[in-house]
């Protein structure tokens, strides 16, 4: 399995604060049959100031680390970048790694703050899908607005977006609301990627497992397959 979106890089976010606690998880994520994490820590100006060269920097040093302990986990690298007037500068400056490539476009891990979409954001993702780049919408599933009116969400996947469910989102960690929300957009076959976002190993960890499991008897194997080693190979190999 293949897990687009995690917060495993230490000190960078609000992921891990340590190596070890880092290589713990790392560990945890290769017991549970995740081959390839894509390392997605938080780009937020004024929050989370990171961008390509922290984060790279930041990679590298945990890459040695997992060599060092022989940990079989196979690292790529991108972020999770939150709706932000700065975003275009970035881009233009080359300042935000990407999660990999859909259909010969590039593809943006974009995440909506956690209790409404902000205003403009339509335009922003016009600004993105015009310059060949296809924002991946992380965990929408849990963001507020779009649980008081699901339809919010309609616009962003019409010009041509995707969807990244939260795998603990369908397993109930979040609520019955955003249980009944991913299972609704899967069942609608309007997720491309099931992902961990896992920040820890207390409560969000590194496991596609069991969502997968949650979801065979529901989509079927095939299906559920799809979402966790299908789709995101073909995100990260093109």
């Amino acid at each position: 399995m293949i897990d687009l979106h995690c917060h495993i890089l230490p000190g960078i976010d609000d992921g891990p604060k340590t190596l070890q606690e880092a290589l713990q998880m790392a560990e945890y994520a290769v017991d549970q049959g995740i081959k390839h994490s894509i390392l997605t820590p938080h780009i937020q100006p004024g929050c989370y100031d990171n961008d390509i060269a922290s984060i790279q920097t930041a990679y590298q040093t945990f890459q040695a680390a997992l060599d060092h302990h022989d940990i079989p986990l196979k690292i790529s690298m991108a972020a999770e970048v939150r709706v932000c007037a700065e975003l275009p500068q970035m881009i233009s400056q080359n300042k935000i790694p990407f999660i990999g490539v859909w259909e010969n476009k590039k593809v943006l891990l974009l995440e909506f703050p956690h209790d409404h979409i902000p205003v403009g954001a339509d335009k922003l993702v016009a600004w993105l899908i015009a310059r060949d780049i296809i924002p991946l919408i992380a965990h929408p599933e849990r963001n507020q607005a779009i649980l008081r009116q699901p339809d919010k969400l309609m616009p962003f996947i019409h010009i041509g977006c995707l969807l990244q469910v939260t795998a603990s989102s369908v397993t109930g960690l979040f609520g019955s609301e955003s249980q009944q929300c991913a299972l609704r957009l899967i069942q609608q076959n309007l997720v491309t990627v099931l992902a961990s976002d896992a920040h820890n190993l207390h409560k969000r960890q590194p496991t596609l497992r069991p969502a997968l499991e949650y979801l065979e008897p529901i989509i079927g194997e095939q299906l559920a397959n799809a979402l966790v080693t299908h789709h995101p190979s073909r995100m990260v190999s093109a």
